[in-house]
């Protein structure tokens, strides 16, 4: 299979085409040829003026409904969602039921979706069922291939057992992930705490839900490091799941100047939406962290571009429709995004005048994940997405996952994904 694309602006920044219009071509899933002018015969041809090549996406932030939740997603429904928004490498949290917490079960989800285009990354429990009661095998399911510990979707409250989760894991190469939250600061807790949480007579989720979490993790990993007795693995690290909040980048930041091994990454929704977004009681906007204010906004994005922030996320989280048709106050939180992600970020983005946006969508992920995206270059096996110019209204007709829960349903996107490709296996014309 030869597939010739046309004039298509490249759009990974380790290319030494980056940023310029170029022909490709690709021979059985490898480039073949990369040239100003190509003059070939292909079984597909890709011609639009206005094509840009990205680099496929990496998700460090994914919510497993399996087993448990198949009416949600199911492997079927995840791998197309996947496939559909260009993510072709996830990291999958421990949040199934029962939790995914044996080796062998760290085995079969990172094999599930083998020969699918896509590949997970099972991350596993710090605890045993998520309880924050018992360990669980630290050290087995680093050797069945996990290297991503967290607590499900959250973090241990427990001060003492965070503290020995990091004492434990930091010999090796292993990541613990934290989605800070004071669960009782922010207990019934709504949307943000501010303007909108008192027009709406809301109770609102306090920034200091979020912060003095963050301070407290930092203040652990500080003493962990400090107590090494120079033991700690050079690709140990914290990492903050869905920073939102000002005051959070700039501890995150401090830290990081100090030399803290610590990363962090963001939601998509809290870089474009702000809390007026709730003021209709929007449930599809109900989500965890809450919608901040415009100043968070301005200063999460001021986190990427120096470099506190290191990945943008989609926070995938499937919820049947029952769990979002409710009061304000009595539906759950989350949203679907696998599919919107890429698309949802290069808009913004390019608004923003960020530079290099595969970066945060491919390759810091990459890096995180232990794993390295081809190259454009001749040889390497072409894995990613073509876009082209394309305004629409997203509806939930659109949507392939399960769940309709999108908070971008109704919102216009700039950009339609026209093609994912990942060695011989491809789509193009979605």
């Amino acid at each position: 299979m030869r597939i010739l694309f046309k004039q298509i602006l490249i759009q990974d920044s380790r290319s030494s085409f980056y940023g310029k219009k170029v022909d490709l071509l690709a021979s059985d899933g490898k480039w073949v040829e990369i040239a100003p002018l190509i003059q070939a015969e292909a079984d597909l041809v890709v011609s639009n003026s206005d094509l840009q090549w990205f680099p496929s996406v990496v998700d460090l932030r994914v919510h497993n409904t399996l087993p448990g939740g198949e009416h949600k997603e199911d492997w079927a429904s995840l791998q197309a969602a996947a496939w559909k928004g260009g993510v072709l490498d996830f990291l999958l949290l421990p949040t199934g039921d029962p939790v995914p917490q044996q080796p062998e079960a760290i085995h079969y989800i990172a094999n599930k979706l083998t020969g699918s285009g896509v590949k997970c990354y099972p991350a596993a429990p710090l605890t045993i069922g998520n309880k924050a009661e018992n360990f669980s095998d630290l050290m087995d399911l680093h050797q069945a291939g996990a290297s991503w510990f967290s607590h499900g979707a959250d973090s241990l409250q427990d001060t003492d057992l965070m503290l020995k989760c990091l004492q434990y894991l930091q010999p090796l190469a292993a990541k613990v992930i934290s989605r800070p939250d004071v669960k009782g600061l922010s207990l019934f807790g709504q949307i943000h705490e501010g303007l909108q949480s008192t027009l709406l007579g809301l109770k609102g989720i306090p920034v200091l839900a979020e912060t003095m979490h963050v301070k407290r993790d930092l203040d652990l990993l500080a003493y962990v490091m400090q107590h090494s007795f120079g033991l700690a693995n050079p690709n140990f690290s914290l990492h903050f799941s869905c920073i939102s909040t000002a005051e959070s980048v700039r501890l995150i930041n401090d830290a990081q100047k100090a030399g803290l091994p610590v990363t962090a990454d963001v939601a998509i929704y809290s870089l474009i939406f702000t809390e007026e977004a709730v003021s209709d009681f929007d449930t599809l906007k109900k989500v965890n962290p809450p919608l901040r204010t415009e100043a968070d906004r301005v200063a999460l994005w001021q986190g990427l571009k120096d470099g506190t922030i290191m990945a943008v996320v989609s926070d995938h989280h499937p919820l049947e429709v029952e769990n979002k048709e409710l009061e304000f106050d009595q539906a759950a939180f989350g949203t679907i995004g696998l599919e919107t992600l890429a698309l949802t970020f290069i808009d913004e983005a390019n608004k923003q005048g960020l530079l290099k946006i595969d970066s945060y969508l491919s390759h810091s992920a990459a890096t995180f994940l232990g794993i390295q995206l081809p190259e454009l270059k001749i040889g390497e096996t072409m894995k990613g997405f073509v876009i082209v110019p394309d305004a629409y209204v997203y509806s939930s007709k659109d949507i392939v996952s399960k769940s309709k829960n999108s908070l971008f349903i109704g919102s216009t996107i700039q950009h339609r994904l026209v093609g994912v490709f990942n060695g011989l296996t491809y789509s193009y014309g979605q």
